[in-house]
Parts: C-alpha cells; structure tokens; sequence
C-alpha cells in the first residue's frame, strides 16, 4: 500500500469517527431534550391549577354567600383528597357540606331565621392519562347528593355516575365534556301526591379560560338535566360562572367567585309547563370564599 493509499484510507477513517460521535452527540441532544420536556410536564402536571378538574390535588376550601332571591346566608365547605395508584392513574375524592339560612317560614320559631344543613355532598373522580395530545385524560366520576333536610326542594338525594374527558381547545381554553346517568329519590311528602322516584340524565360542558400567566381564570360551565319522575318530567339548565385567582406568590392561597342561575321547566304528565325554563329563584346562589392548596 503507497502512501497516497494510506492517507486516503485514514482521512476515511477519521470521517467514519467523526460522523459516528457527531450522530452519538445529535443521539444525546434529543435524549436530553426528551428528557427536559418529560420533566417540565411532570413539573406542570404537579402545579396548582384550579381550572383543571381533572388534576389531582389537596385543598380545603370556604366559601360564603347567598342562597336564592331571598339573599338567604349560605357557608361551603369543601376538602379534596387526592393520590395517585400509578402516573398514569390518579384519583380525587370531593366531601363538602353547606349550611345555609332558613326564612322565617321554614325555620322552626316560625318568626325567625335559624342555620340548619342544606346539603352533603361527596365524589368521586378517577382520571387515566390516554397518551393522545387532542384528548390528554379520560375518566369517570360518582357522585352523592343529600338534600334532605332543604325544604325548598322535593329531592332527598341524587346519585349520579358519569364519564368525563379533557379537551385542549386553544391555548388558554380547555373544555371538560360530562355526561352522566342520574337517579332521584323524592321526599314522602311528594311520594304521596303522586309523584315517584326518577331517572334521567346530566350533561355538562366544563370551559376553562385562562386570563393571565399567574393561573388566574375564569369558568363557565353549562349544565342541562333531564330527569323523569314518571308523572312529572323536570328539566334544568343550570349556568355556573366562577372566577379565580392566586394571592399568594407560592399559589397556596386562592380566592374564587362564583354565581349560579338556574332555569327550571316542570312538565306534568298529559299536559305542557306554563313557563319553560323560567328562572328558578330558589336555585339561584353566589359564593365568594378562599382555598388553600396542601
């Protein structure tokens, strides 16, 4: 072999090596980038967002407004419990309790205004991470109501289980699609005018809108109910409107508003409503309250 072989075979040689630990490097770099991004979701994952119902969280939180036209007291409480069986399928259960004003009718002096439990409330919502970036979480949710000691209601309790999802619309909006199947146990007084336990269903559209980098943000959430009582068929489209932001820096602390307006339809059997979907204002609430985040 002459020595113009030679330089010909280490000048390959040398661009062999080169593009072997130029490709190990470009190897590395996309490794390391993967890596960084796996890293900032799972940072994003665990920061607080209260906007996103399908996040895992810790909180406590307590609220206080108004119940119905009548501007009657009402005081929430609510505590979230959340955990994790695996990264990819987590959990969150919901335990609140509303204790609300009674007017003079109900109350039981008859001439004055006592506070007495309005509603006990507890969920349930397991939420799997699905891989796919257009519909990112999937689950299913129960939930209990008791509304047995509210007079302005016929209902003692609801049972609801349903299937929820998460859906990226634009970068700061985010809907929750819900459809859940419901049943509802009425009270002896309204068992005994004829009207029996019912069956129907629940749809709801979470939006989340986020309006500023620090998380504040706002809901808007429309919920239609459809439940048969089998003499009686009850609609409801309920519109709930919450607006939240962080007041500390470490966003542990959070403050919230929200508003409630409910249009209530009520269809006897063989005959038509007097007035569909009219404001119910027995159903009307605001809230103001604080959270804290664990």
């Amino acid at each position: 072999m002459n020595s113009l072989q030679k330089l010909l075979l280490l000048s390959l040689t040398l661009a062999g090596s080169t593009t072997v630990l130029a490709a190990e490097q470009i190897d590395a770099k996309t490794e390391a980038k993967t890596e960084a991004k796996t890293e900032i979701a799972a940072e994003s994952e665990k920061a607080i967002d209260p906007a996103d119902i399908t996040r895992v969280v810790t909180a406590l939180k307590v609220s206080a407004g108004t119940n119905s036209n009548n501007n009657d007291l009402a005081i929430e409480t609510e505590l979230k419990i959340g955990g994790s069986f695996n990264k990819d399928n987590n959990f969150l259960t919901m335990i609140s309790a509303t204790v609300a004003e009674k007017d003079g009718a109900e109350s039981k002096g008859g001439d004055e205004e006592d506070m007495d439990v309005r509603e006990l409330r507890a969920r349930w919502f397991q939420v799997f991470a699905t891989g796919v970036d257009w519909l990112p979480k999937a689950g299913y949710s129960l939930d209990y109501i008791d509304q047995s000691n509210d007079d302005s209601t016929s209902v003692d309790n609801i049972i609801a289980a349903g299937v929820i999802v998460k859906v990226p619309v634009l970068s700061n909006w985010v809907m929750y699609p819900n459809i859940a199947a419901v049943t509802a146990n009425v009270n002896d007084a309204a068992k005994s005018s004829g009207m029996d336990d019912g069956v129907g269903v629940q749809l709801n559209v979470f939006n989340a809108i986020y309006l500023s980098k620090a998380g504040s943000y706002m809901m808007i959430n429309p919920q239609y109910s459809y439940i048969d009582f089998d003499n009686v068929v009850t609609q409801d489209l309920l519109v709930e409107t919450t607006f939240g932001t962080p007041i500390t820096d470490n966003k542990k602390w959070w403050f919230s508003a929200t508003y409630k307006e409910t249009f209530s339809d009520v269809n006897p059997e063989n005959g038509k409503s007097k007035d569909s979907f009219k404001a119910n204002d027995d159903k009307r609430q605001f809230r103001v309250g604080v959270t804290y985040y664990f």
